[in-house]
């Protein structure tokens, strides 16, 4: 256990040298993930995240959905269920000062665009038609794929390494329902190392 100590804090420290160009922390909204961001210039960066969504969000798209499913033709939506949910986004940012007078820390808003991949399983219970009526569950993996804009604002503490963020993105689908509009929005905290 020390030696994972010691090996956390030698990283810690030796990044300190790169001028604090990095941060990893937590995002809380659609979806829910783990961010890494790389600032590469001073008015650039990259974001990485990985994450999931709680099964009730987005219950409007789910449903939708079905009705827009050939295989569904002619029967009537009853329920979902979403299971395991998983995001991955990729993004490309461009940082803008915004400038505060005697404001401690740095306050930028940012811009930019990117690409998400979003898999998810969903269950999905129906009913058929007349004459039996009987309700029926089928479950379908779903992958929706698009390129991504991106608007947000972020707040650099001065004597903490650690920023926090708000932000709205667009997703444009590609697949699996072309050129649907999906809007995302969250809040997060980064540690900045």
């Amino acid at each position: 256990m020390s030696k994972i100590v010691l090996t956390i804090v030698a990283i810690g420290l030796s990044s300190v040298a790169f001028a604090q160009r990095q941060a990893f922390g937590l995002r809380l909204g659609d979806p829910i993930a783990a961010t890494y961001k790389r600032y590469i210039q001073s008015n650039k960066a990259v974001e990485f995240m990985l994450g999931t969504a709680s099964p009730n969000w987005r219950r409007d798209y789910y449903r939708k959905s079905f009705y827009e499913y050939d295989k569904y033709e002619g029967f009537t939506y009853q329920s979902h269920k979403l299971n395991n949910p998983l995001y991955l986004q990729g993004r490309y940012l461009f940082q803008n000062h915004i400038p505060v007078e005697d404001m401690e820390g740095r306050l930028e808003w940012y811009c930019g665009a990117g690409a998400m991949l979003k898999l998810a399983k969903i269950e999905y219970r129906y009913k058929n038609g007349p004459p039996d009526n009987s309700t029926n569950t089928d479950v379908k993996n779903t992958i929706d794929f698009g390129p991504e804009g991106i608007v947000g604002i972020e707040y650099t503490f001065e004597d903490v390494p650690l920023n926090v963020f708000g932000e709205l993105s667009v997703l444009v689908e590609l697949a699996d329902r072309p050129f649907a509009l999906q809007v995302f929005g969250g809040v997060g905290a980064r540690f900045i190392f």
